[in-house]
């Protein structure tokens, strides 16, 4: 017979959730929290780190809630269970690194980079740099070369969702010079739009705009790479936005949303980065916002919400902090107040420096503005938001193109 787990109950509601918002943290059906409630089911290993952080335990505290042995402590390994490059030969290895990168970058969409940086790090260290200084036996150099890109500048993707902006501009670097060295042009010029995008974070449009023209000449000659020339004509937007050049931001948002459009049935270069209608108006509400056009930024960032859903919890994440933001400015503040809360609740169960640094700016933003009960909501919930340290702003090295 399942026994209740009393405690675990007692502690999700301790902290603050019903069974329905936890869930909704989660990404999961209600009834399945009613499950591990009941005990007649125990929550997936894939979910237990994210439910461990929203709860604010340890993963050995969650075993004891859910009255199991307490996990030994782990060692940082990639999130699938790959075998060990060592061990294979010839066309395996490369496709064991890329079942490793789909592994790493579907664990990122859910629990955020800062929880995983140390476990791909592990995994560049002790299965990809062996394999760059002596292949094993077969092995296709050039397509080694790809992969090893690929996995490098998913871990700057880490890196800067961790507030390492130093270490992601050195992972992107390496991304850009070893698919160079493999000839891949179209993951170059995945790179390219990786430091685009960091750049701008950086506020060095000059340097972005630069970066993801070079990022067009990469990709311009190699197939499967429409949506790669959207999301580099996209970052071009934002850059033009940061100088407050609207007409050229707008052409190249027309021009990126042709370009995805006509892109439907094409089958995408391995390795490359998605991008589709959620990602294109994610960056056109930034480049409306930064041109204080209120209207418009708010109806991209509502389109982002409404798109993302099922476990694209920290995109979902940022389009609402997009949203508040162009409700701050609209003096809109206590939907913005609102917005934020939810944006905190989702926070719990993202282990995301950028989600909290925006988070603490959105408080910013609205520490001068009148008190009111939804805005007293929004700063109780934001002070149970965990600080974030060893930030590194990134901006002191040079870009390699």
């Amino acid at each position: 017979m399942a026994t209740r787990r009393r405690r675990f109950a007692e502690h999700r509601k301790a902290v603050g959730y019903t069974q329905e918002t936890l869930a909704e943290a989660l990404g999961l059906e209600r009834a399945t929290v009613g499950r591990w409630e009941r005990g007649t089911q125990s929550p997936l290993p894939e979910y237990r780190p994210r439910l461990a952080k929203a709860l604010r335990i340890t993963s050995g505290e969650l075993a004891e809630l859910l009255d199991e042995e307490p996990p030994p402590a782990p060692l940082a390994k990639s999130p699938v269970g790959t075998a060990r490059l060592s061990d294979l030969r010839g066309d395996e290895v490369v496709d064991s690194i890329f079942g490793a990168a789909q592994g790493f970058q579907l664990a990122d969409r859910r629990v955020g980079g800062g929880a995983l940086y140390p476990s791909i790090l592990q995994y560049l260290a002790h299965e990809i740099a062996p394999q760059l200084m002596m292949p094993s036996s077969g092995v296709p150099v050039h397509r080694l070369f790809s992969a090893a890109a690929s996995v490098t500048e998913i871990a700057g993707w880490m890196a800067h969702d961790s507030g390492k902006d130093d270490y992601a501009r050195g992972h992107f670097d390496r991304a850009y010079r070893l698919a160079v060295a493999g000839r891949d042009r179209a993951l170059a010029a995945n790179a390219c739009a990786s430091m685009a995008h960091l750049a701008i974070e950086l506020r060095q449009p000059a340097d972005a705009l630069r970066i993801a023209s070079e990022g067009l000449a990469h990709a311009g000659s190699t197939h499967g790479t429409s949506r790669l020339i959207a999301r580099l004509h996209a970052m071009r937007a934002r850059s033009l936005a940061l100088t407050g050049d609207r007409t050229g931001c707008c052409d190249e948002l027309e021009t990126a949303d042709r370009i995805l459009g006509g892109a439907v049935l094409e089958q995408p270069a391995q390795w490359i980065a998605a991008f589709d209608e959620a990602s294109l108006a994610s960056e056109a509400a930034l480049c409306f916002l930064q041109l204080a056009e209120l209207d418009e930024a708010e109806r991209r960032a509502s389109q982002v919400i409404s798109l993302r859903s099922g476990d694209r919890i920290r995109s979902r994440t940022f389009a609402k902090l997009t949203l508040a933001r162009v409700l701050v400015h609209a003096g809109r503040i206590d939907e913005a107040a609102l917005i934020g809360e939810e944006a905190c609740n989702a926070a719990t169960s993202l282990n995301s420096a950028r989600v909290v640094h925006q988070l603490r700016a959105l408080g910013g933003a609205l520490s001068l503005a009148p008190e009111s009960d939804q805005v007293s909501t929004f700063r109780t919930a934001l002070a149970g938001i965990a600080s974030t340290s060893g930030e590194r702003d990134g901006s002191g090295a040079s870009w390699p193109v």
